[in-house]
């Protein structure tokens, strides 16, 4: 009976969508300015649009039911389904899930005006004025998720405005709480006191950006499973003890948290499987006692860095400066059950040296490469010690920079270097983008389809995707590129037809990707 009431409640917003209201409630107005996004508050008479009242007797159903019927459809619908209907007139005041956005609260023009005029006010009063009035219809009867976007002004007055908004939300029934101040600019202090007591022990998800977080002993978080912080002022120390009270926490994300200089992961933290750290900039140590983080990713400048017992450890990515040189000689010791690896390096100063132990349980192994010191190219043929060091390795991709113009690979094949027979009997496909003409990268290459007896896949991207078929799949153009570039990835074409074609085995499916032939022909 349940389902049979939502699809026919699905099938009457279809039908009537913009239909007269069914009172002279004084919600009317707030609720038809989410549901058609035609008229601002305040704009309606006693039915919308001023006609008849229009009504829909739905089955008759306890009162509960029609409420979680109406919770399961988003915000505006239900605003809208309110328009129409009693019973939803009624559970409107009760709906769960709040979502606050310039998408959710504004009509296409409005939205589109406010758009190409950011500085007018009128559209932020008039957005928080909305806000206003569904939060207090909404006090004292549970809001289970809250997603807000807070345009501002940024004032006391406006903050003060903000924090009698999340004292309605967050109450023993909250259970995910997203809040985006939009300006970076905003020193807007978080109420951590909301959290004490009852009211944060239902909260499982909680995203903050562009706030200041001083959490004090006295929170209680025992069912936050998600954390993510972006361009949230919190020191270490002040994180540490909002962590010490999330023992069921499974997911931390800390994205441009500058204050951070010292990050611990403390022990309590049991269920910890997702760690991910992203350019905080003044961070200069990150110690790990969780033992069951199997997901580690970290982009910023070279840190100190400490995984404690990371047996579990399955999945990594690492993006800083000479990251390559770090993971060989690191890595394998400290993550000896890593299966996945994604290494971004923005500069290689040296080539890669032996790697010192193995990694007996890689499988998928991703390398990018932005840029090299010095202008001395990147010698890709010592990352053959990687592969060597990497006995289950099932999958390998490497991303090169642009077009290099150092050390053209040309001449006789027989000049090209050659490593001591290796077997990387479990390596089945490879993918290298950016490959060009560099004889470092053809060397690597060659080497790869030498030696590796399972390799079921090569391919070589010489160009950027978008730039490869459109001419001769679709009327679309090309887009214009630089003729010198263009010349340049004819040749690395040419060399893979040298070089490299000649030493796929019948067994591999090969491609290798250039410019379309038709708009970008030389």
């Amino acid at each position: 009976m349940g389902l049979l009431a939502l699809n026919r409640f699905m099938s009457l917003l279809r039908e009537h969508k913009g239909l007269r209201l069914p009172s002279k409630s004084h919600n009317v107005p707030i609720i038809a300015s989410l549901a058609t996004g035609s008229k601002t508050p305040g704009q309606y008479g006693d039915n919308c649009n001023g006609g008849e009242e229009v009504r829909y007797a739905g089955p008759d159903l306890p009162e509960e039911i029609w409420h979680h019927l109406c919770s399961l459809v988003p915000m505006r619908d239900a605003a809208r389904a309110a328009c129409v209907c009693h019973v939803f007139l009624n559970s409107w005041g009760c709906h769960p899930n709040l979502t606050f956005t310039k998408e959710t609260i504004c009509s296409k023009e409005k939205l589109r005006k406010w758009t190409e005029d950011l500085n007018d006010e009128r559209y932020s009063r008039e957005y928080n004025n909305i806000i206003d009035h569904i939060l207090a219809n909404h006090s004292g009867t549970g809001v289970k998720t809250l997603m807000l976007h807070f345009h501002g002004p940024s004032n006391t007055q406006s903050y003060n405005r903000l924090n009698s908004w999340l004292q309605i939300a967050i109450t023993p029934v909250l259970e995910e709480l997203t809040l985006y101040l939009l300006s970076e600019k905003s020193k807007y202090n978080f109420p951590c006191s909301l959290l004490s007591d009852r009211s944060g022990n239902t909260i499982r998800h909680l995203r903050l950006c562009n706030c200041v977080l001083r959490p004090t002993g006295n929170l209680s978080l025992r069912c936050l499973t998600e954390l993510n912080l972006r361009h949230v002022r919190v020191a270490g120390n002040e994180l540490g003890c909002l962590l010490s009270n999330s023992s069921a926490l499974e997911k931390l994300i800390l994205k441009h948290c500058d204050d951070i200089i010292c990050l611990e992961i403390p022990c309590q933290l049991q269920r910890l499987i997702s760690l991910e750290v992203f350019e905080c900039f003044r961070l200069k140590a990150i110690e790990n006692k969780a033992p069951n983080i199997s997901f580690f990713g970290f982009t910023g400048d070279e840190i100190e860095l400490s995984l404690g017992e990371s047996l579990q450890a399955k999945n990594l990515s690492l993006h800083h400066r000479c990251v390559i040189s770090y993971a060989i000689d690191k890595l394998a010791s400290s993550v000896p059950n890593l299966e996945t690896l994604t290494l971004r390096s923005a500069c290689e100063i040296v080539d890669a040296p032996t790697v010192p132990s193995k990694f007996l349980h890689l499988k998928f192994l991703s390398v990018h490469i932005h840029n090299w010191s010095n202008g001395r190219e990147y010698d890709f043929l010592s990352l053959v010690s990687f592969l060597d060091a990497s006995p289950s390795l099932e999958t390998f991709g490497l991303f090169v920079p642009v077009q290099s113009k150092y050390d053209w690979v040309v001449g006789d094949p027989s000049t090209l270097r050659q490593m001591p027979e290796r077997h990387h009997d479990k390596l089945k496909t490879v993918t290298i983008t950016g490959f060009c003409r560099q004889k470092s990268l053809v060397e690597m290459t060659r080497h790869i389809l030498e030696s590796a007896t399972s390799l079921k896949s090569l391919i070589l991207t010489t160009i950027d995707a978008k730039h490869r078929f459109y001419g001769h799949i679709s009327v679309r153009k090309c887009p214009t590129l630089d003729k010198e570039y263009i010349r340049d990835v004819w040749e690395s074409i040419r060399a893979v037809k040298t070089y490299i074609e000649g030493k796929v085995p019948p067994t591999v499916e090969f491609k290798a990707y250039g410019p379309c032939s038709q708009c970008h022909a030389l």
